[in-house]
């Protein structure tokens, strides 16, 4: 484990998000910023996707997990990487792991996506199974301490954290102007991550974190302007949902460089994910959609604004897409 207090928030800049992109490029795609009339219509407002589920994992993970592999030392190769995750952040990390020759154990819920396991397998990580993700958690830190592996987590890294700034780096490259980013957040280091590019290269522009109303926690937090106890309940978005350690690097982050963070409904969820089926015959994951949902949501509020949703995952399973799907409604 990492020791807090010898990492600074000063750490993770604009520059440190530059040396991410440039580690990363062999490895990572860089995604489309395509242009939504059905939701630049519903909104007044002109609407482009960042459409971060055409990432070669299917998901924005892949940056941070890329970035932490190829910053790993000599030593630290050799003796591997060990995550706990409800599915996207290992498969980055196994994906990466697999390029680079480097042993990934990755430590997940019995309740994550057969989807994403199988993939996590297809890059030969090695995985064990929990009860649920905070067991996975406190295990994987066990594991790392006596193996002496890394402890990569999905968002309490530096490194990984940057990694996902080269979101925002690629949406300021292709659309500097634009006013308002809605990104998802779990644990922060996407939002984060973007917050912190966007802000050096376009001060003016604002940084939308949306997260669902089953699991708030940066919402409270954010409102309150300190960490206080956030009750929690299941979300379909499991990928952004669960306990944030209060000492997270990410909440300074997200305090001070994220404009709001707002939250929608398990239902506004699903319907996004329906519109962006219908309207853009695009497969994205419950954990993708915030963003989406937080237009249908928040429409009168984006009137008039050039607006960027990045859409994180498309990682689901058949079965588990048509049954969500079928509870949908617009």
């Amino acid at each position: 484990m990492t020791n807090h207090t010898q990492r600074p928030m000063d750490s993770v800049t604009l520059k440190a998000i530059y040396a991410a992109s440039a580690r990363i490029k062999t490895t990572v795609c860089r995604t489309p910023l395509q242009l939504s009339q059905a939701l630049s219509s519903l909104a007044g407002a002109e609407v482009r996707l960042k459409m971060e589920s055409l990432q070669h994992t299917g998901s924005f993970k892949l940056r941070g997990a890329a970035n932490v592999i190829a910053s790993l030392n000599a030593d630290q190769r050799i003796a591997g990487v060990i995550a706990p995750t409800a599915g996207n952040h290992g498969l980055g990390l196994a994906c990466a792991g697999h390029a680079a020759g480097v042993l990934v154990s990755i430590f997940l819920p019995y309740s994550a996506d057969p989807i994403k396991v199988s993939a996590m397998k297809s890059y030969g990580a090695q995985v064990t199974f929990f009860e649920n993700i905070e067991e996975a958690r406190q295990a994987a830190i066990v594991a790392a301490q006596e193996s002496g592996a890394t402890f990569v987590s999905a968002y309490d890294n530096e490194q990984m954290i940057a990694g996902a700034g080269t979101v925002g780096l690629e949406i300021m490259e292709d659309w500097a102007d634009a006013d308002v980013i809605l990104v998802n957040i779990g644990g922060g280091g996407l939002a984060s991550g973007i917050a912190t590019a966007v802000k050096a290269i376009n001060p003016a522009a604002e940084v939308w974190a949306i997260q669902s109303e089953a699991s708030p926690t940066f919402a409270h937090w954010k409102e309150a302007g300190r960490t206080i106890p956030v009750e929690l309940s299941p979300s379909i978005a499991e990928g952004i949902s669960g306990y944030i350690e209060p000492e997270a690097i990410t909440w300074p982050l997200v305090r001070d460089r994220v404009d709001r963070v707002l939250i929608v409904s398990e239902a506004g969820i699903k319907a996004a994910m329906l519109l962006m089926l219908n309207q853009h015959s695009h497969v994205i994951e419950p954990s993708g959609a915030p963003a989406i949902a937080a237009v249908l949501r928040y429409a009168k509020e984006l009137s008039g604004r050039k607006v960027v949703c990045v859409v994180s995952g498309r990682n689901i399973s058949g079965y588990r897409y048509l049954k969500l799907m079928n509870e949908a409604t617009l």
